[in-house]
């Protein structure tokens, strides 16, 4: 068993870019949160959180089973703090949730026990429709088992695409997680999503990501480390990547059940025991600011041609042609191209000199200015493959009278870091936008600092075969 401990760390989402960055804050639901069991918060419209509870202290009758155990509701919290049941029409005294909702929360899908005669049924999914403020349409998933129970489903943004997590005979063992797909208005036979996310032990509360990463909860992966920990994986090149352990503060002392990412990253819910022995809801945060209107980097540019359209002829018979940088350099020629060294004014003459005459006929100075940009300069390799670590350096970024108090990083990924130099590596093949924000330093606590954002793209290629 793991110990009843919530660590609150450091994080960045997949790898440890820095230590002792504390990235997300952790803090207890506590208006949720009543002592008993508490899970699988998702966000519902106009701010409410939608969870499952074993609660009835705001009036509700708690379902119990033969047994006199308690069995879970789902409940609505809205934004005022207010609570009770989702929805009265849809609680059938037996255990049901959690839910999940399509992105425009017209379509719900939700587990749920239904009475039986002289048996106990077990879990399955429905789905509903929201039309003039009401649940309606409910029915049943073409997939539901008289033996196997499905529960924890996650629905994709455009509600067609369903997770979920079953016993299913034909399974790996233990919960499977299971994806359908709707095609022509009818679910696809639940597809097992293979050894790279299964194991012969559980796998539940699967969450697909508006990205496209499919979080969820394992007893089973990680040499069987003690209890249930978080996971991620992702569908890359027509098959799923193997799942990756999240880091700390997600993954804990504790058993972790279920996670909930907003679509940039930054804030969210997770379920833990870490505090009583009892399932809570956690939410989460970071105080990595957002990077409004990004720039896309502007390039310096060093090498020029040098030429005078001026002239009326060029004749290299008569005449001798050069020119003099800054009175020290001097480069034959009517058409140059030079490379200067570093930013700064140079002084570029042409030189014409007579050759029948030996003499110098035309000196024309031109002056030449080559500034840097004022912007956060990202410095990285354009192209890089899977899993192999990159640097990422932001030293010339070139922000003059700006009060630089932190570097900080979007990878494009979900992940984040902060320093002038940091290292990462991706675990998907793809193209991610790389932001780097520099941060004025704050002059007191109440200051809203200023931030210069600029983005450089790079791609991120499979693994060499």
């Amino acid at each position: 068993m793991k110990k009843a401990i919530l660590v609150i760390g450091s994080l960045l989402m997949l790898l440890p870019l820095a230590v002792g960055q504390d990235y997300y804050k952790v803090r207890k639901q506590t208006r949720i949160s009543t002592g008993l069991h508490e899970a699988a918060a998702i966000p519902y419209e106009d701010g409410g959180i939608v969870y499952i509870t074993e609660s009835n202290s705001v009036g509700a009758s708690s379902p119990t089973d033969a047994q006199g155990r308690k069995l879970y509701t789902m409940f609505l919290m809205e934004s005022g703090g207010k609570k009770g049941p989702f929805r009265p029409e849809l609680v059938s005294q037996k255990h049901e949730g959690p839910v999940s909702f399509s992105g425009d929360f017209k379509t719900m899908v939700f587990s749920q026990q239904r009475p039986s005669l002289g048996r106990i049924d077990p879990l399955g999914l429905y789905f509903a429709d929201y039309e003039d403020g009401t649940w309606v349409n409910e029915r049943a998933f073409e997939f539901n088992d008289d033996v196997a129970w499905l529960f924890s489903p996650s629905l994709s943004q455009d509600g067609r695409t369903l997770y979920f997590s079953a016993n299913y005979k034909d399974g790996l063992g233990g919960f499977d997680l299971y994806r359908s797909r709707l095609r022509n208005g009818a679910w696809s036979t639940p597809e097992n999503l293979g050894p790279e996310v299964n194991t012969p032990d559980n796998e539940i509360y699967p969450f697909i990501h508006p990205s496209g990463r499919l979080y969820f909860s394992s007893n089973g992966h990680d040499n069987h480390v003690a209890g249930f920990d978080l996971f991620e994986t992702a569908y890359v090149g027509e098959k799923w990547a193997k799942a990756t352990r999240l880091g700390a503060p997600f993954n804990t002392l504790s058993n972790e059940y279920h996670i909930w990412f907003s679509e940039d990253f930054k804030q969210g819910y997770l379920t833990s025991d870490g505090r009583g022995g009892t399932k809570d809801i956690f939410t989460f945060n970071t105080d990595i600011p957002v990077f409004e209107s990004p720039e896309p980097i502007r390039k310096t540019y060093y090498k020029y041609m040098l030429r005078d359209r001026n002239l009326d002829t060029v004749d290299n018979n008569l005449f001798n042609y050069y020119w003099v940088i800054n009175d020290t350099l001097e480069l034959p020629g009517h058409e140059v191209i030079y490379k200067f060294p570093e930013p700064g004014i140079y002084e570029c003459k042409l030189m014409v000199y007579d050759i029948l005459l030996d003499t110098l006929v035309v000196q024309d100075t031109k002056s030449l200015p080559i500034r840097l940009h004022e912007q956060a300069v990202i410095l990285c390799d354009d192209t890089v493959r899977v899993n192999t670590p990159v640097l990422f350096d932001g030293s010339d970024s070139y922000l003059p009278g700006f009060n630089i108090g932190r570097y900080l990083w979007e990878f494009g990924d979900g992940t984040y870091g902060e320093g002038r130099q940091v290292t990462h590596s991706y675990l998907y093949p793809g193209k991610y936008r790389v932001m780097l924000g520099v941060e004025q330093r704050k002059r007191n606590r109440r200051d809203t600092p200023e931030v210069k954002v600029n983005f450089k793209d790079i791609v991120v290629l499979p693994h060499e075969q």
